[in-house]
């Protein structure tokens, strides 16, 4: 129950990044307000779920209806965390708060980016940035720490071994993979930002969850864009990619292993 409150009130501060981020806004400092008549918003009004019920909806000076948006990414945002605390099996232990706080960091960046894509189709760079930074820094704390690395994927992490230079790699072989996709369609089936996204990944995960990851979110993604064809009979709509990364990645960490033993008892 506290890692779902935690994301509630994670997933209202994330939601509100990614629209300060599409309107070009300072979200670091200013504070936030209505988007229709542009009221400061006090404390009790920014309490993820509960303020939406208890404003019925609306702002409490203009009375224009508050998007649905927002209690529907804080809910995700609760689930996800919960599944992602659950997955790394988070304890008080200092090198699990540690990993953890690591892996939400992660998580939260590729949200934002995911949620940014939905409506402007671009990859935000100073996200990008960010999240690799974090990665570096997520990468020394495992070696101050000896944190071990997590295997999600389970023989594919041994199919795809780099040995001792894994950290080094990695980004960059899952970043090749959808780099080629960019320059075989020349920019038409996924954009530049994604391959960026890719490199990300690589910084969090191993080599064959990373792989897991890119798979699920091409399945995913392909499965939509099918539907919106068969829907819409409109071959040239564009299709943002990132959500299906991000889905994609929550995927390969909750049921990595259980798809991969799958796969390869089918398969043998």
């Amino acid at each position: 129950m506290f890692f779902f409150i935690l994301g509630l009130f994670l997933g209202s501060l994330l939601n509100n990044i990614a629209l300060r981020l599409e309107k070009n806004e300072d979200f670091l400092f200013s504070r936030s307000k209505c988007p229709s008549c542009g009221k400061i918003l006090q404390w009790y009004e920014l309490i993820p779920i509960l303020s939406f019920i208890f404003q019925k909806g609306k702002c409490r000076v203009c009375q224009n209806k508050i998007s649905f948006r927002y209690p529907l990414v804080e809910i995700f945002t609760g689930f996800w965390v919960f599944l992602l605390a659950f997955s790394l099996k988070t304890t008080l232990n200092p090198i699990f708060v540690v990993e953890f706080l690591f892996y939400l960091i992660f998580f939260s960046i590729l949200f934002v980016l995911a949620l940014y894509d939905l409506k402007t189709y671009l990859v935000d760079d100073r996200l990008i940035f960010f999240g690799v930074l974090t990665g570096i820094l997520f990468n020394l704390a495992k070696k101050k720490f000896l944190i071990l690395p997590r295997d999600f994927s389970y023989l594919l992490n041994y199919l795809f071994n780099f040995g001792k230079f894994e950290t080094l790699i990695t980004p960059f072989f899952l970043s090749s993979i959808l780099l080629l996709i960019f320059l075989i369609t020349q920019g038409k089936g996924i954009g530049f930002g994604d391959v960026k996204i890719a490199f990300l990944l690589g910084l969090f995960l191993r080599p064959g969850d990373g792989l897991l990851a890119i798979i699920l979110s091409s399945f995913l993604g392909s499965i939509c864009g099918i539907y919106f064809i068969l829907k819409e009979k409109n071959l040239k709509k564009p299709i943002p990619f990132v959500p299906f990364i991000f889905l994609g990645t929550l995927g390969a960490i909750l049921f990595g292993e259980s798809l991969t033993k799958i796969y390869f008892n089918f398969m043998l």
